[in-house]
């Protein structure tokens, strides 16, 4: 059984010419990375792009990953910062889908299991467009780290800096968050 190979050890691989490194990286990390942006954007070919941009920056300058820093919060770092971008480049056009519009999906509409059946795709539609309606309830703020945590796996202290706040805020704004999506989804009859 061969040892899984650290990021770390894959950025050296790749900063030393192998190509396959990146590819590993990018697959590794592509189902967080991605639904994190999905989830920002709403917008599936938003998500693509920003992707590849995300590991793009890692290709043009190999040396912005310092290997001190923790490969997985230096990336949502970096996929935050491109989403940022994005919206601002949007806004100057007066366009900013941050929640699911109708015709573009919110977050909830990517909850759902494997191959539903009919019945479960039903049920899966329904409490997604409750949780969707409960999570555009929340702040910015409070969206941003609930996605973080809960679509991203990072840590607090990783959210903590990753968004350049003290680890107190992170959990405040948790807090908050998991209380008002109590509260919502209590009032909906889904606790």
């Amino acid at each position: 059984m061969t040892e899984e190979i650290s990021d770390p050890e894959l950025i050296s691989a790749f900063k030393a010419g192998d190509a396959g490194a990146l590819g590993l990286l990018m697959e590794r990390h592509k189902a967080a990375v991605y639904g994190y942006l999905l989830r920002l954007t709403g917008r599936p070919d938003a998500a693509d792009d920003l992707f590849q941009e995300v590991f793009l920056k890692l290709v043009k300058n190999p040396s912005s990953y310092g290997e001190k820093d923790k490969f997985k919060a230096w990336l949502f770092t970096v996929a935050r910062n491109a989403a940022m971008d994005h919206f601002r480049r949007e806004s100057s056009r007066g366009e900013v889908p941050l929640e699911g519009d109708g015709e573009h999906p919110g977050p909830a509409d990517f909850i759902a299991s494997p191959e539903p059946g009919p019945e479960a795709a039903a049920v899966n539609k329904a409490l997604g467009e409750r949780l969707d309606a409960a999570l555009a309830l929340l702040s910015s703020d409070q969206r941003e780290v609930f996605y973080l945590r809960h679509y991203s796996g990072l840590s607090f202290r990783e959210i903590a800096e990753m968004l350049s706040v003290p680890i107190g805020t992170v959990l405040a704004r948790m807090s908050r968050a998991a209380a008002q999506l109590r509260k919502e989804l209590g009032r909906q009859g889904m606790q």
